[in-house]
């Protein structure tokens, strides 16, 4: 189950939590881990509306005190270990209009990469300089600006009807988990009012802040930091009210079970690291195929959840696919000249992004 939950997180989901802790700092003479908390976001409802931001209230803590091999989140792994591949050759596909000519490039990311791998390769990067502009699931820079936009993502991702995730989650499992954010620092007064999905998304962000030499802004943040510098429009694909809804698209039980079990593997770093490391050969081999839906996690999640996994991956997956490929024929039939880039899972499967255009009769090529 954790592998189908961290491979969510870094090949589907925007990491917004993930992608504002920036660069991992691995100056063993100072070095910082910080899980940036939504959860500790103040939010009023007077004419001053106002997001206060995790900088205030971050878990920060220092791992000069931390024996080695360890930081404040418990003992680490060294993703080098796990990984081979060091020169990256992401996924990249041609798509084209028979009818107009018009063509654009696909390129699948990943939103979290070790920190030594090469330099994009020369082919993609020249791509990219002939673009007018980089087309993105969501612009996450933007929302770091944007105090409105905050104020959305908050909201999409709180509880508005009253009830708080105690509510929602087995008291087994929400003491199990209170427990365990009280043991890191990161146990908020405002945690119970975020939904179940949330706390899935920190509980990854910590296992990520476990792995040495990792960056914690991958492709996306990568070309949207790169455009911004070069006078390039940056495209956001998505509403925001999406990313909030795929993060929050469990029902109760399966947020239940996910939490459980994620909290019952929190001390199994190695096993975490290589399933990320997998996930990484894949698509720095250029593989066009990261499922997201394998037999061996289906069978062992409990047979009363197995709709709740297929209304959830119809919202996390097949709905936001049908809407990327819609997204990605409008700018073609503009003649947009830009490169559209966004998680490599969704490119994935029979409804992957890619076979979607196809099907809509452009033509597509895999070029990478």
């Amino acid at each position: 189950m954790e592998k189908k939950i961290l491979i969510a997180a870094l090949a589907i989901v925007m990491a917004f939590s993930c992608a504002s802790c920036g660069k991992k700092d691995d100056d063993s003479s100072s070095k910082a881990d910080t899980v940036s908390s939504a959860a500790d976001t103040t939010v009023t409802s007077d004419e001053e509306t106002a997001v206060t931001t995790a900088d205030e209230t971050a878990v920060t803590t220092s791992d000069e005190t931390a024996p080695a091999g360890e930081n404040s989140f418990g003992s680490t792994a060294d993703i080098n270990e796990f990984i081979k591949t060091k020169e990256i050759d992401p996924p990249l596909w041609k798509v084209t209009d028979p009818k107009s000519g018009n063509s654009m490039y696909l390129l699948g990311t990943i939103h979290v990469l070790p920190s030594e791998v090469s330099d994009y390769p020369a082919d993609l990067m020249d791509i990219y300089n002939s673009c007018d502009s980089i087309a993105v699931e969501y612009d996450v820079t933007a929302l770091q600006n944007d105090v409105n936009a905050q104020m959305e993502y908050v909201n999409g991702m709180v509880y508005s009807d009253g009830t708080s995730a105690k509510d929602h989650l087995s008291e087994e499992t929400y003491n199990k988990a209170k427990d365990y954010f009280t043991s890191i620092g990161a146990n908020t007064k405002m945690l119970d009012q975020y939904k179940t999905g949330y706390w899935i998304n920190q509980l990854t962000t910590v296992m990520l802040l476990r792995l040495e030499n990792v960056e914690l802004s991958g492709t996306d943040v990568y070309f949207i930091t790169k455009a911004q510098a070069d006078g390039k429009e940056v495209i956001s694909i998505e509403e925001l009210s999406m990313q909030t809804d795929a993060l929050t698209a469990y029902s109760d039980e399966y947020a239940d079970y996910a939490i459980s079990d994620m909290l019952n593997d929190m001390d199994d770093i190695k096993g975490f690291a290589e399933e990320y490391s997998e996930l990484f050969e894949k698509w720095a081999n250029g593989d066009g195929e990261i499922p997201l839906d394998d037999d061996v996690d289906l069978e062992e999640l409990p047979k009363d959840l197995l709709d709740d996994h297929e209304a959830y991956m119809k919202v996390m997956l097949d709905d936001r696919n049908k809407y990327m490929a819609d997204k990605a024929s409008e700018y073609l039939k503009e003649g947009k000249n830009c490169l559209f880039m966004v998680g490599a899972g969704h490119y994935s499967g029979e409804n992957g992004v890619d076979n979607l255009l196809e099907k809509m009769g452009y033509t597509v090529e895999k070029i990478g």
